[in-house]
């Protein structure tokens, strides 16, 4: 990296990129702080050091220290303005998507409203509201567009104009507009598309500035050439679904604004309409990751994205954009962050998803210095134990001081790891809530279908004259095949009398149907049914009327024309369950730069019974079990929560949510209860990773806490394992870097010889005693050696022991040692007594090694 790429930050070097943002970022300012304090801290102790004799370069520490947090603060700066883009991406591309896969319902219910035979009939015969037989047929024709739309929620009228621009009924009279711009009606005319979709001033909705409506031809029968009668149009409630979508993507905290940009980059919809107001004119975004503008006297950072579309409709060339105040973009997660068990921060270490190379590194560094830190204070406090200097205490509280100073100069990398753990967390809880509220969305349109459709003048007439019915087979076969090209989510429309036997079905390929009866449950549910609001769903269950496989089928009754409380059939519609709800799912995968799936990532719906409704893992089919924590499962409607749990050998991170409805459909004023939940796996890492942070924060007491006295003994303090040992310190010469040790290629594995080191021009042997003190461990966490000196034959002997890490060097009372009998543990051990070690407000017990018994244990094996 050049030198004219780097800026100094406030001391700290930076890559000139971030110079613009990295004031804002919340920890990079939190830590720099810190830096700032620590480097005071670190600038003391150097002048009291010359004044103890602890012989620790502590500028070089300092050093050490600063380059490592300006690498940290760089890199953390890179990752923090990464995930707030992707974040941003993400939130700005699902807002779109999801208002299109919703529109995309729209144009499937205007073209077939636009050939229901009663508004056919209608229009045919309506005269003028001055006459008295018009005024009877304008009130049924009401009736129905109520009906309508107490099923589709989503429109907040309906108007019904002749060719030249005349209204002829609407469901809204309130409204006294009696004929509108004729341009408007001879587009929809002249048009040879399904629909048509305008967003703009309506005159027949003067109250609007701009609405979005869905319009189309009414004719004479479904032939391409039959006769133009008049334009149907449906009034969409789009504010009202606008604010549904953002209220599930906005995160208040960070004062972030969603809107929908119009082809010219015209906000058309927004989150916060006193923060970015409707019309407003903003840049599209499309090319760039992110871009810092400018709005309104404030910098923001902001990104735009365009549609994936849904299954080939890509409505009018709308975006989704998002912009968030350059000040509130990168909060600190500080107070969301939960206290994570070091083995998945491990795991999590190991993932590069997660834990990159670089800052991986960063760690390496920190733990080499960290390690040496320690060992250097380590060592000084056995010299200072066995002086009688008058500095002594003074050297010891000092050295105390700067390993203290150590660990905080370590504690950002801790924040750090759980900071990136909360994220993992927020995110997959966010996920999981954005798929159930698509699923939600989504089941609500067929419940609605199926309600409107039992509701068909011709299947109601047709089954009032039953004796017939069986004769107009083809009439309904291809009513039923009409609307499943439109609504293309089914496999299957079914049609079927009171007694359960079908009559006629939409696809040709299940005309075997026709004829058999049908006996499941949801049937005779349907054939009860207390009015027209009312629905049935199906179990998630195995159905010969869906392959075999699982789906829902949703039902509603046929009513008599003649007497509305009178059934006569039933219309039932096959859900595609298996790749809708896939899709569903797969939507709301997070995607990394390239647009491509993150690996590690799957979700399911389930029932409350753990039973697999979809997957997005191969490995977790549908109809088996989720077989993790029962407390997931006792979820409430809305509630929401996310734990890292151990799954198949690895950690996870699990967000879930609990279906809640949307509009009507799952309410309080909904009789259907059938709790979905949805879960997003985030892969942490493997249990069985390498131990990377095991015992790295050491406590660096002295025994100044306790008066060395002449019945006192002072004791250094080590683990090997999870064993807590020690050994009189005035045995311990010092401690060294397990990297020093020439190990022996010659000897057995087996053998407790494990080597040499060099010290002060004498080779010494480095001995392996793990076996004597009962403690399985792996070579890679042996990380010291320490040298200890005894009697052997009246001759000062040294030898090395591999150790994991070194504690503190503190004094006890001799008489609180407790000697343990030889035959108690037997003569092989190398333990003697047992004693406690108190430390602050906590005490735990050091078993203490008998030097003299390496002679007799492990040397003479040598």
């Amino acid at each position: 990296m050049s030198n004219n790429n780097i800026i100094n930050y406030k001391g700290i070097n930076i890559k000139a990129d971030l110079y613009p943002i990295i004031k804002h970022i919340e920890d990079v300012d939190k830590y720099k702080d810190e830096l700032g304090r620590l480097s005071s801290s670190w600038d003391m102790l150097a002048l009291l050091g010359q004044l103890g004799d602890i012989n620790i370069d502590i500028g070089k520490t300092k050093e050490n220290f600063l380059n490592l947090t300006s690498t940290l603060l760089n890199h953390l700066s890179e990752q923090q303005v990464k995930r707030v883009a992707q974040e941003m991406k993400f939130k700005a591309q699902v807002a779109i998507d999801v208002l299109i896969r919703n529109l995309f319902e729209r144009t499937a219910d205007i073209g077939f409203l636009a050939t229901d035979d009663d508004i056919r009939i209608f229009i045919q015969n309506y005269v003028s509201k001055y006459n008295d037989e018009s005024l009877v047929l304008r009130q049924n024709i009401q009736k129905r567009f109520k009906e309508y739309v107490s099923k589709y929620s989503v429109y907040f009228d309906i108007v019904l104009l002749d060719t030249h621009g005349k209204i002829v009924v609407r469901l809204n009279d309130d409204i006294k507009v009696e004929k509108v711009d004729t341009s408007f009606v001879q587009k929809v005319l002249n048009s040879n598309d399904d629909y048509v979709e305008t967003y703009k001033y309506h005159d027949f909705i003067p109250q609007y500035k701009k609405s979005l409506v869905y319009s189309y031809k009414v004719t004479k029968s479904n032939d391409s050439n039959s006769e133009n009668l008049g334009v149907l149009a449906l009034c969409f409630k789009f504010s009202d679904e606008m604010n549904g979508i953002f209220n599930n993507l906005i995160d208040e905290k960070n004062k972030e604004c969603l809107v929908i940009l119009d082809e010219d980059g015209y906000v058309i919809a927004s989150s916060d309409k006193e923060h970015i107001g409707l019309d407003a004119k903003l840049p599209i975004i499309l090319n760039e990751n992110y871009k810092i503008i400018s709005y309104a006297g404030r910098d923001y950072i902001a990104k735009t994205c365009e549609t994936n579309g849904y299954q080939g409709f890509y409505g009018l060339k709308w975006y989704g954009h998002i912009m968030i105040p350059l000040e509130y973009a990168f909060l600190s997660d500080e107070l969301n962050s939960i206290k994570v068990d070091n083995k998945i921060i491990n795991a999590m270490m190991e993932n590069e998803q997660h834990f990159s190379k670089e800052l991986k590194e960063v760690f390496n560094k920190s733990r080499t210095i960290q390690d040496n830190l320690t060992r250097v204070i380590w060592n000084g406090n056995i010299v200072q134990s066995k002086l009688n200097s008058v500095n002594r205490e003074f050297s010891k509280s000092l050295l105390n001081e700067i390993g203290i100073t150590g660990n905080k100069a370590n504690s950002s990398l801790e924040n750090l790891n759980q900071t990136i753990i909360s994220a993992i967390l927020k995110d997959s809880e966010f996920l999981s809530s954005l798929a159930i509220d698509i699923m939600d969305r989504n089941l609500y349109e067929r419940a609605n279908d199926c309600r409107w459709w039992a509701l068909n003048s011709y299947f109601r007439e047709t089954f009032d004259n039953y004796s017939i019915l069986h004769n107009k087979k083809s009439e309904i076969t291809s009513i039923l095949k009409y609307i499943n090209e439109l609504y293309t989510v089914y496999t299957n429309l079914i049609i079927f009398d009171k007694s359960g036997k079908i009559i006629a079905v939409s696809n040709e390929k299940e005309d075997h149907l026709v004829g058999k009866i049908l006996t499941q449950e949801w049937v005779e549910k349907t054939l009860n049914l207390k009015d027209t609001s009312k629905y049935t769903v199906s179990k998630f269950e195995k159905t010969n009327l869906y392959n075999n496989e699982s789906t829902y089928i949703y039902s509603s009754a046929i009513r008599s024309l003649k007497d509305e409380k009178q059934i006569t059939g039933g219309i039932a519609v096959v859900f595609d369950s298996t790749p809708q709800f896939y899709s569903m799912l797969e939507e709301t995968m997070p995607k990394d730069a390239n647009g491509e799936k993150v690996p590690g990532v799957f979700a399911i719906f389930t029932d409350k019974n753990k039973q697999i409704i979809s997957s997005t893992n191969d490995d977790l089919e549908v109809d088996s079990y989720l077989n993790i924590d029962d407390m997931f499962f006792t979820l409430k409607n809305a509630q929401n929560m996310s734990k890292i749990i151990e799954f198949n050998g690895s950690y996870y991170a699990v967000g879930a949510k609990c279906s809640t409805g949307y509009r009507e459909y799952k309410s309080r004023v909904d009789d259907y209860k059938n709790d979905v939940i949805c879960f997003v796996f985030v892969y942490i890492g493997s249990i069985n990773c390498y131990t990377f942070l095991e015992n790295t924060k050491s406590k660096f007491l002295s025994s100044v806490k306790t008066k060395f006295t002449p019945s006192s003994m002072e004791l250094a303090t080590f683990y090997l394992g999870k064993k807590f040992l020690a050994v009189n310190a005035k045995n311990v010469i010092e401690s060294i870097g397990i990297e020093e040790l020439q190990e022996s290629i010659d000897m057995d594995k087996k053998n407790h010889f494990k080597g040499m080191v060099l010290y002060k021009d004498k080779l010494v042997s480095v001995l392996d005693i793990r076996d004597f003190v009962n403690e399985e461990i792996t070579n890679e966490k042996l990380t010291n050696i320490i040298l200890v000196e005894y009697d052997k034959d009246n001759i000062q002997h040294c030898v090395g022991i591999m150790v994991s890490s070194l504690e503190t060097v503190c004094v006890v009372e001799e008489k609180t040692i407790q000697h343990i009998q030889n035959h108690f543990l037997g003569a092989g051990t190398l333990i003697e007594s047992l004693v406690e070690i108190k430390e602050l407000e906590d005490s735990k017990i050091a078993m203490m090694l008998d030097i003299k018994k390496l002679d007799t244990n492990l040397t003479k094996r040598v």
